[in-house]
C-alpha cells in the first residue's frame, strides 16, 4: 500500500511538473522581482540582478549575471534609460536575442505612468538626461499599480496558459497596492507643501505623490559633482524659500547632504532608492512605507 502511494505521489509530481514550464524571469532591481513573484507565483523562476543597495544607474556588471540572462525568457526593467549604463550591455553579452534591448523579451514597466521631467532640449551640457522622462518611477507610490500591470501583461503574453493565474494574482496584489496607497496618502498628508532639496534629480514622483516642492538639487545638473559655488547659491535659495528638508538615498554620499542641511539649520533624511536598500524595505510596499517614515521623522511628524 505504501509503495502504491509513493508511486502515485511521484506520478502526480511528474504530471504537475510537465503541466507548465517555468518562465525564466530576470528582474533588473528587487522592486520588479518582488512584483514579478507576487504575480507569477510558482509559474516563474526568478533572478534579481541588483541587491537594492546600489546606485540604480550604476549596478556593477557581474560576470555571474551573464548565464542567468542567457537563459531568460523575460528581462524586466524600469526602462526610461534607468539601467542604461549596465543592463543593455549585459543583455547583449548574454547572447540571448530575445531579451536584448527593444526585443520582445525586454520588458519595460513604465507604460501608463504619468512621466515627469521630460527635457525640452537634449544636450550634453545639461548633464545626465533622460529623453523620455525621469526614470525613478519605482519610488513613487502612485506608480506601483502600473508597474505590476505591465509585468502581468508580459507574463500573460509569453505564457498564455497561465493567464488566469496571473490575472487572479494581479487582482489580489492590486487590491493590496490600492490599500497601501490610500494609507500612505493619509499618513503623508502633513508633507504637502513642504519645500525640499534632493541630492540627485530622483525624487520627482515621490515629491509629486506627497505634494512636496523640490526647490533644487545638490548636483548642479544630473550626474555632475556639486561645486562650492553651486552649493553656496543653493544655500541662499534654500534659506530664502524656507526649505525644510534635504533628501538623499543610501547609494549617495551622506556627508554632503548632512553637512549642507546643518549649514542652513534643517534636517537631512536618507530614503531608499529601491527595495533592498535597507533591511526594513525588502519589498516594494515596504520601501514605500520606509520612505514615508523617514520623511515624517525628518520633519518631526512621526
Amino acid at each position: 500500500m505504501n509503495t502504491m502511494k509513493v508511486i502515485l505521489t511521484s506520478a502526480l509530481v511528474l504530471w504537475c511538473g510537465i503541466c507548465f514550464a517555468e518562465v525564466n524571469v530576470v528582474a533588473s532591481i528587487p522592486d520588479l522581482g518582488d512584483m514579478a513573484k507576487r504575480i507569477g507565483g510558482d509559474r516563474i523562476k526568478l533572478t534579481v540582478l541588483a541587491s537594492g543597495r546600489e546606485d540604480l544607474h550604476g549596478v556593477p556588471a557581474r560576470p555571474s549575471f551573464i548565464p542567468k540572462l542567457h537563459k531568460a525568457d523575460l528581462l524586466i526593467s524600469l526602462g526610461l534609460d534607468a539601467e542604461h549604463s549596465w543592463l543593455p550591455a549585459l543583455a547583449a553579452e548574454a547572447r540571448n536575442n530575445r531579451i536584448m534591448e527593444y526585443r520582445e523579451g525586454w520588458i519595460e514597466v513604465h507604460e501608463g505612468v504619468q512621466l515627469l521631467d521630460i527635457p525640452e532640449v537634449i544636450s550634453r551640457s545639461e548633464g545626465e538626461q533622460h529623453a523620455e522622462g525621469n526614470p525613478h518611477i519605482n519610488i513613487g507610490p502612485q506608480n506601483g499599480r502600473f508597474m505590476a500591470e505591465n509585468i502581468a501583461y508580459a507574463l500573460m503574453e509569453f505564457d498564455p496558459e497561465g493567464s488566469s493565474e496571473y490575472d487572479a494574482n494581479l487582482t489580489e496584489y492590486s487590491g493590496e497596492l490600492d490599500s497601501l496607497v490610500a494609507v500612505l496618502k493619509d499618513k503623508g498628508a502633513a508633507l504637502a507643501g513642504i519645500k525640499v532639496i534632493s541630492y540627485h534629480a530622483d525624487i520627482s514622483y515621490l515629491a509629486t505623490f506627497y505634494g512636496m516642492d523640490v526647490v533644487g538639487t545638490l548636483e548642479p545638473k544630473p550626474g555632475i559633482e556639486p561645486t562650492a559655488r553651486h552649493l553656496a547659491q543653493l544655500s541662499k535659495t534654500a534659506q530664502k524659500q524656507k526649505v525644510q528638508l534635504v533628501i538623499y538615498n543610501q547609494a549617495q554620499p551622506s556627508k554632503l547632504p548632512e553637512k549642507f542641511a546643518d549649514r542652513i539649520g534643517i534636517s537631512a533624511v536618507q530614503i531608499g532608492n529601491m527595495a533592498g536598500a535597507v533591511s526594513e524595505a525588502g519589498t516594494w510596499g515596504q520601501l514605500q512605507q520606509y520612505n514615508l517614515q523617514q520623511l515624517l521623522e525628518g520633519m518631526d511628524l512621526k
